[in-house]
């Protein structure tokens, strides 16, 4: 007999530490959404402070129709420093 309320005790203690520690496992999930909602909120405030600046291209350009950057053309990347005429090509 003894033996049976011992292990009626033993559990109602178990059930009750898992209790708390659900209860404080959801607190702390509740906790990190509501800091990961408040940091979204701060970056797109942050974020809006910020003038858009929209680049149209109309596909019209001396190199017909083709659009370079840094005036590098054909698909070729240089690396590095270039003066005129002395220009390394990249691999």
């Amino acid at each position: 007999m003894d033996e049976r309320v011992s292990n009626e005790a033993t559990n109602d203690l178990l059930v009750a530490i898992m209790e708390r520690q659900v209860k404080r496992m959801f607190s702390i999930i509740i906790v990190l959404l509501a800091l990961l909602l408040v940091t979204n909120v701060g970056w797109l405030i942050y974020e809006s402070q910020y003038d858009k600046v929209v680049i149209t291209q109309d596909g019209d350009t001396d190199s017909g129709g083709d659009v370079n950057i840094g005036g590098v053309g054909n698909g070729d990347f240089y690396y590095g420093e270039s003066t005129p005429g002395n220009q390394e090509k990249g691999s």
